[in-house]
């Protein structure tokens, strides 16, 4: 399993354009992927159950990626979540 740490940094904190921007990635791979914020453990690939999280601006995140591809999966999901 790999772990990405992240601070939201976007002022609108994780809204819908970014949740279904990072949805749409972790959909890709067959790896789970999931977001965990404040004790709270979602499915990434479902961008509505990232929107209820209600991450806001400067709160800490971390995305996990375990399953076959999860090298490759967690180094794309890395580059997206460098633009929260």
């Amino acid at each position: 399993m790999l772990e990405i740490p992240c601070i939201i940094t976007d002022p609108l904190g994780l809204h819908v354009q970014l949740a279904v921007l990072l949805a749409s990635e972790a959909g890709r791979w067959r790896s789970r992927v999931t977001l965990e914020h404040a004790a709270r453990v979602v499915d990434a690939k479902q961008p509505l159950e990232l929107m209820m999280l209600g991450a806001r601006s400067g709160d800490h995140v971390v995305v996990r990626v375990s399953g076959p591809d999860e090298a490759t999966a967690a180094e794309a999901i890395r580059k997206i979540m460098a633009t929260f």
